[in-house]
């Protein structure tokens, strides 16, 4: 063993790092090494110390590394390209759609924004472009590269990628639409897709752009979409868009001879419907109640239980429809019966309200004590259809308006007796259809409710954190359509995410999914020109959670960062 000895010479003490042995029985020095005097240990040490970083940089990392290397195994930047190719400068249009994606999944914000996002995550280090290649200029002029003929091509070639890469479920098909507001100007013509109508989100005061999609029932993979006009009935753009459902439909029974579409019925109409029946389309759909009277009127006794649905009964018969026979199935369940019967009390008390006011205000009249503007016939029973608009409200009233000494008289009273008839016949009930003859009425109710799946995709668009739609900051036709295919590519992204996060036994939610890899860094320590041998940055990842250890493996986040 070696150790350090020190040897005095002219009254100088020197250092040696030495190493003895017993030769022939006595202790011999066999090895040795100069180390020099004290002050030039202590020097060589001082020089020897690791130099000091100048700055650390953090970089977002574990959501971008994690969605970037889903798209690289449905090789979407190299498809978008195949489909809009352009000159071989700078960052292609798939880069561009890709980065959109990212950015709305991750932390959405606009396109004059969208650069310096680029610059604090990791794909500034894995692209290297500037980020003045992402200004909002150049992402508007590739925008403008992908037409809606491009959008549908690309969806067309990206399914069977999906279906090859990470397996999907066609057993069961969601299809749903919606809308999102946006605040483009009145005046603004250079689009026709943003119009008033029916808001979901109750802003009636703004434009709006509706979004239909077509989702797997398992982790919700969007397997089409389509923006429309704000303004179009959701029954309407049904119909519209049935050829490409139905197409897409059978695409999926190829792989699944039980492949069944399930919608609500907002979107039923009678040359729908046989247009499915037609195409051999299997569905599952809702129906309002007065479509089979007689089915509504089954007494709840004769309603049976249902083994997978606690406190749910059904009654299950054959019907005629569309030309085809169907399997009906009636629902009850206690809870919709409650919140049914809690919203038309409301609504009979709001009612109620109105149609005293307005009967108080005509007596006035009556009595010579009116103010304002003299009542007519044709306005009060405007005002009384208007007071009666909630569901229900104008079977439950008798009305009686008549004229007399030339001035409208109100009479009305709650009849009681439909009161009764609605409570045992109606509320609480949903009357769905399949032509799935062979299914029990525990598979009907079990693809219908599945519905609640998609309305947590439209849920999660309309986050202001993760996966958000709004603002669009868009102005024309095609800039809004680009927007909607790069918006519904995050939700596939992430929900593909999501999926192998919980067949890897990481059950979060899709929020949690992402909460967790956005707090994934890549941190770069900056080091002085100079300082190393061989100057570069070192770069590494933040210290990890058990948990995101275990997401960043299974998402294959290491083969995107290198290491």
């Amino acid at each position: 063993m070696a150790s350090i000895i020190k040897k005095i010479k002219k009254g100088r003490p020197y250092y040696y790092a030495a190493e003895s042995k017993r030769v022939d029985g006595k202790p011999r020095i066999v090895w040795q090494k100069y180390l020099g005097t004290i002050d030039a240990i202590v020097e060589r040490a001082e020089k020897s110390k690791p130099a000091k970083p100048k700055e650390t940089v953090i970089f977002e990392a574990g959501g971008v590394a994690a969605l970037l290397r889903i798209a690289q195994r449905l090789r979407l930047i190299e498809l978008i390209d195949e489909v809009v190719p352009k000159r071989d400068q700078g960052p292609s249009v798939g880069q561009y759609m890709i980065l959109a994606a990212l950015n709305r999944a991750l932390a959405p914000c606009s396109k004059l924004k969208i650069g310096d996002w680029y610059e604090e995550t990791v794909l500034r280090r894995l692209w290297r472009f500037a980020k003045s290649a992402f200004s909002s200029q150049r992402f508007w002029d590739h925008m403008g590269l992908l037409s809606q003929e491009a959008i549908e091509t690309i969806q067309d070639r990206l399914v069977p990628h999906i279906e090859k890469e990470f397996g999907i479920d066609p057993r069961i098909l969601l299809y749903d639409a919606t809308n999102f507001f946006t605040f483009i100007a009145t005046s603004n013509t250079r689009n026709s897709i943003s119009q008033r109508g029916h808001s979901k989100a109750k802003r009636h005061d703004l434009k709006q752009v509706g979004l239909a999609l077509l989702v797997t029932r398992d982790f919700q993979i969007p397997l089409f979409h389509n923006a429309y006009p704000g303004n179009v009935a959701d029954v309407t753009v049904f119909s519209r868009l049935s050829g490409d459902l139905v197409a897409r439909h059978k695409k999926a029974a190829a792989a699944c001879r039980e492949a069944t579409l399930v919608f609500d019925k907002g979107n039923v109409s009678d040359n729908n419907m046989e247009e499915l029946v037609v195409s051999g389309t299997r569905f599952v759909a809702a129906l309002p109640l007065n479509r089979f009277p007689e089915l509504a009127k089954i007494p709840l006794d004769q309603f049976e239980e249902t083994s997978a649905f606690p406190a749910t009964r059904a009654f299950t018969s054959q019907v005629e429809l569309w030309g085809a026979r169907c399997l009906g199935v009636v629902t009850y369940t206690e809870s919709f019966f409650t919140q049914q019967l809690s919203g038309i009390t409301q609504n009979l008390v709001q009612c109620q309200k109105k149609l005293m006011d307005l009967e108080k205000r005509l007596r006035r009249w009556q009595e010579g004590k009116g103010r304002g503007k003299k009542p007519s016939l044709r306005n009060v029973k405007k005002n009384v259809n208007r007071a009666l608009g909630a569901q229900f409200m104008k079977e439950l009233f008798d009305i009686n308006v008549t004229e007399e000494k030339g001035l409208p008289r109100l009479q009305y009273a709650l009849n009681h007796e439909t009161l009764g008839r609605i409570s045992n016949e109606r509320l609480g009930r949903t009357l769905l259809v399949t032509n799935h003859l062979e299914w029990t009425g525990n598979d009907v109710i079990d693809a219908y409710r599945s519905l609640t799946a998609i309305e947590n995709v439209f849920k999660n668009m309309k986050n202001v954190d993760y996966l958000r739609w709004q603002p669009s900051y868009h102005w024309t036709d095609q800039k809004l359509k680009v927007h909607a295919f790069y918006c519904v590519m995050a939700v596939l992204l992430a929900n593909l995410a999501r999926k192998i996060a919980v067949e890897s036994g990481i059950d979060l939610s899709l929020h949690e999914l992402i909460s967790e890899l956005t707090t994934i860094r890549e941190v770069a320590l900056i080091y002085p020109k100079g300082v190393l041998a061989h100057p570069k940055d070192h770069i590494t990842l933040s210290r990890m959670s058990p948990r995101q250890r275990k997401l960043a493996e299974c998402l294959q986040i290491s083969d995107v960062l290198g290491g």
